[in-house]
This record gives C-alpha cells, sequence and structure tokens, in this order.
C-alpha cells in the first residue's frame, strides 16, 4: 500500500497540476473569520468611490469578533494576496472581488431557476416556436417541434431539441429581468465568450485556450434523427465539425460547430455591412438579438479531410459569402457570389475578394445558385409595406406616436425605429405577417402569392427551404385571411405585382 502521502494535508493530497501557489491561495481562505472580512470589505464597497478603504476599527465592528488580536493575526494574513491595507485603511485587492463575486453570481443567491417560456425568437432549422429554459447554471434555447443542435444523447447531455445550450450562465443572470432580456443577455456573455475563445484567451481566467478540431467520422441518420455517433444534427453538415476550446490553465472548456471560428471575421462582418445588417443591440431589443442568430449561423461542409478543407456559407438576401478553413480553421481562401439580379454571366457573379493560399479548393468547389423562381425585391418591397401602413408618415406601434426616429436595420434589411413618445422600439415588420419568421419578406411574398395554385411541397423546393417553415408561415396566412379585417389585404398581396406587399401591413389583434 502506498503511502507516501499520509503526511500530506488533504490540500498538498488533492493538487496536482495546481502548484503550491493554488494551495497557500485556499488555505488562507480556510477561516471563517476571513471569509468574513472578504465579504464585510465587498459590501461596503462602492464601485464608483475614489476610495473604499475602511479603517481597522470599522472592519472589526463589521465582521463582529471581540478578539482584536485574533481578528488582526486573520487580517494580517489576508493583506497581500486579497486585501490591500492603504493609509486609509483595508479594501478588497480585485482577486478578493472575484472571489467574492464569483460566489455571489453563483451560489449566493436564492436557487433560481426558469421554467421553460416561449421567447420571440423561431427555429432556424424548422420555424417553430422556441422556449428558453435555465436549469443547473445552464440557460437552454429549445425548438419545441424539431430536434435541434444536440439532445440528451449529445456529449453535453442537453434536453431534446435544444438548439443552443449557454454553459456555466451564473443566477445573477435571472436576476431582476424578464425571460426576453435573460435571452439577449446569455446571447450578449455567448458572443463575447466566442470572440475571446477564437482569440486563444480564456473568458474565466485569461489564460492561453487550446483548440482542437474534431470531425465525425460517419456524419450520418435518419431524416429527423441525431447522428448516433457524434450525437448532434445532421442538417447541412452543422455539427459535423466541431472545434473544441480548453483552457490550459483553468480548464474552462467549450464546443461549436467549426464556422465559429469565422464569425466575426472581416470578410464576413463586411459583407453583412454591405448588406445593411445592423448588428447592434441591447437588452431591450429580444427581437433584434434573436434574428442576429439568424445572420450569424453558417452552413459548413466537409470537403476534404487530406488535407482538412471546411466550406463555410454565409447568407444574406440572395447574396452567399464562401471561406475555407484549413485543418487549424484558418482562413485559406475567400469567394462571393452577389445575385442581386437575374441578369448577367456567372463569371460575373462569382467575385473572389481575397486568396492566401494555394488550397485546393477553387471557385468551381462552391455550390450551384438555384434560381428556379423570381422573388420580388426586398427593398421594393419594404417601401411597399411603409406606404401601406403609414401612408401619412411613421407611428409607433405601441403608443401610435408619429415622435419617432430611425435606429438602424433589421436582419431582414427593415427599418428600425425608436418611439421618443414611449420610449420603445419597433421596425416595420413589428405586429405584421413577417415579423416571426425565418424566412426573407420576399420568400414569404412568394408564398401568398403562389400558396392557391402551388403545392407547397414545390414552393418549398423552390425556396430551397424546409417543408414545415412554409407549411407554418401559409398556415398564419390562411388563418388571418378568414379574419374581416385582414381578409381583403391578404388578398390584395395575391393580385400584386412584383413587390407586391399590401398584406404585409396585417396587424396583430
Amino acid at each position: 500500500m502506498d503511502n507516501s502521502n499520509a503526511s500530506a494535508s488533504p490540500l498538498e493530497s488533492a493538487a496536482g497540476t495546481a502548484g503550491i501557489h493554488a494551495i497557500e491561495a485556499f488555505k488562507l481562505l480556510s477561516d471563517e473569520v476571513r471569509l468574513a472580512i472578504l465579504l464585510a470589505l465587498w459590501e461596503i464597497c462602492d464601485p464608483h468611490a475614489e476610495n473604499n478603504a475602511i479603517s481597522f476599527s470599522q472592519l472589526l465592528d463589521r465582521v463582529g469578533v471581540r478578539d482584536s488580536g485574533n481578528f488582526s493575526y486573520h487580517l494580517n494574513k489576508l493583506v497581500g494576496h486579497y486585501v490591500e491595507e492603504t493609509d486609509d485603511g483595508y479594501r478588497l485587492r480585485n482577486s478578493g472581488l472575484k472571489i467574492v463575486r464569483a460566489v455571489i453570481a453563483g451560489s449566493g443567491l436564492e436557487t433560481r431557476r426558469l421554467p421553460s417560456t416561449e421567447i420571440p425568437r423561431s427555429c432556424y432549422h424548422c420555424g417553430g416556436p422556441v422556449e428558453l429554459s435555465y436549469e443547473d447554471e445552464r440557460l437552454y434555447q429549445i425548438c419545441t417541434q424539431c430536434e435541434g443542435n444536440l439532445g440528451p444523447e449529445s456529449s453535453e447531455q442537453t434536453p431534446e431539441g435544444t438548439l443552443i445550450v449557454y454553459d456555466d450562465f451564473n443566477p445573477a443572470g435571472l436576476s431582476h429581468r424578464t425571460p426576453e432580456e435573460v435571452f439577449v443577455a446569455g446571447t450578449i456573455e455567448y458572443l463575447q465568450t466566442v470572440k475571446l475563445l477564437i482569440r486563444g484567451v480564456c473568458p474565466e481566467c485569461s489564460g492561453p485556450v487550446r483548440k482542437s478540431l474534431q470531425i465525425c467520422e460517419s456524419h450520418d441518420a435518419p431524416v429527423g434523427e441525431l447522428c448516433p455517433n457524434c450525437g448532434t444534427s445532421i442538417r447541412g453538415g452543422w455539427n459535423e465539425a466541431r472545434v473544441r476550446y480548453a483552457c490550459s490553465v483553468c480548464k474552462h472548456s467549450a464546443s461549436y460547430p467549426a464556422w465559429v471560428a469565422v464569425f466575426d471575421h472581416p470578410a464576413v462582418v463586411a459583407f453583412y455591412y454591405e448588406h445593411g445588417f445592423d448588428m447592434t443591440y441591447g437588452l431591450d431589443d429580444p427581437e433584434v438579438c434573436g434574428r442576429l442568430f439568424d445572420r450569424l449561423k453558417k452552413e459548413q461542409t466537409v470537403i476534404s479531410r487530406d488535407p482538412v478543407r471546411i466550406r463555410v456559407t454565409a447568407k444574406c438576401d440572395r447574396a452567399e459569402l464562401y471561406l475555407t478553413l484549413d485543418g487549424r480553421l484558418t482562413v485559406v481562401d475567400v469567394c462571393r457570389d452577389d445575385c442581386e439580379s437575374d441578369q448577367g454571366s456567372a463569371g460575373d457573379a462569382n467575385k473572389r475578394i481575397a486568396s492566401n493560399s494555394s488550397s485546393e479548393v477553387t471557385s468551381t468547389d462552391r455550390p450551384e445558385s438555384e434560381d428556379s423562381v423570381s422573388l420580388p425585391d426586398t427593398e421594393d418591397c419594404l417601401q411597399a409595406l411603409r406606404r401601406s401602413r403609414w401612408p401619412n408618415g411613421t407611428r409607433c406601434p405601441n403608443c401610435n406616436s408619429t415622435d419617432t426616429i430611425k435606429k438602424g436595420t433589421t436582419n431582414k434589411d427593415a427599418q428600425r425605429y425608436k418611439c421618443h413618445a414611449c420610449d420603445r422600439k419597433f421596425n416595420d415588420l413589428t405586429g405584421t405577417l413577417f415579423a416571426d419568421h425565418q424566412l426573407s419578406i420576399p420568400e414569404m411574398v412568394h408564398i401568398i402569392r403562389e400558396r392557391n395554385t402551388t403545392e407547397l411541397t414545390q414552393i418549398a423546393r423552390q425556396l430551397d427551404r424546409s417543408y414545415k417553415a412554409v407549411l407554418e408561415f401559409a398556415h398564419e396566412v390562411r388563418d388571418r385571411s378568414t379574419e374581416s379585417s385582414e381578409s381583403s389585404v391578404v388578398a390584395a398581396v395575391t393580385r400584386s405585382n412584383s413587390a407586391g406587399l399590401s398584406a404585409s401591413v396585417t396587424q396583430r389583434e
């Protein structure tokens, strides 16, 4: 029997790679008086105050220890590590603040749980309703109608239909927020975490991050099921290639589809900017934040395993951007299709804007564009919508005020506004048939025009959209067309010209 650690303390026995410095740091916190000192200093801390120091006697009174000698002993143990001694007294160092913040944000609040609650977002796979839930420090976005991206069989062991899971989302994130605000807060944290990880910085401790690319050897399963090999979604190669990040210091880890490596690549940012997509949002913009994911998500395809080549496709309206990644997730080729019209040659449509390697992937490797239907122009649709909806000028749908200003655009390129009267935000689509669907405006206009003369399965093929997404929108149009207040408006769309949009002004009751 090995008794080599018989004389070691439990901390020394448990420590491996953490080392002696971690052992000493833990030992300093192994007394209730010392923890009380940290908590007392945090309680009086004002983030905006010039000086948060308090005297020895004031701190002694706050902690409530009668033996000043014993108190002084414990306080001096913390000084230089978690507490700073100044001419004005004692205050928390940044390391001390982090200790208390970690406890307060995590276990220091009452146990919080968010039951499944529908949020203003549609599934980017099937267009179905999305629910938000929170349990065991994990925030879930779950589609109620399809299998999502992950599930119980995946390594994350998430609920069925999970689209996205935010690991390590602190209970403090639910404090004093509506479900919509929690969704936006989770999204903001998620995006900032991804930005740090892909740049090699740990979001928890700022330590160096290692990354590894995992490609499923046999990414296959019946339609509507998860891959039995990796437990993730089959759709469009979404999870066939995943990148894993792990901090070499604190062991923080995360796993994402490989396309996250380019979600804020300069070519991608420029592509969306050129097409009028405003990526700015705040806690009061749950609709915009929800649409942000529709625009950020990418299609990806493993086109070569030796050498590794992954093609990532970004779409905006009828334009597409293609980026090719190698095994290190470095962009080795960028090209694009700008299908602004049905005019021009295929050579004009393919515009190479960057290339920094002799990759085997060429412009002939990108998918063919299938323009089997002629869709109206988005801006023509939006202009017709504004004329029909607000013939006498823009009005806030919340308070009917005309005191509004323009404030960027949505991911459907609709104009956003802010009302000075009620301080609410809205856009061209708020309250209309077009507001809550993943389909583009021209696609929805096409469905409205053709639904009575063309099979929905054929329309889905024409638009390269899921049958469920087309079916659900057609059902909503049908249901609204039975309402006397809306029937004439919906009928007008089916008779409209190529901009055909009068029905989009249909307001939600």
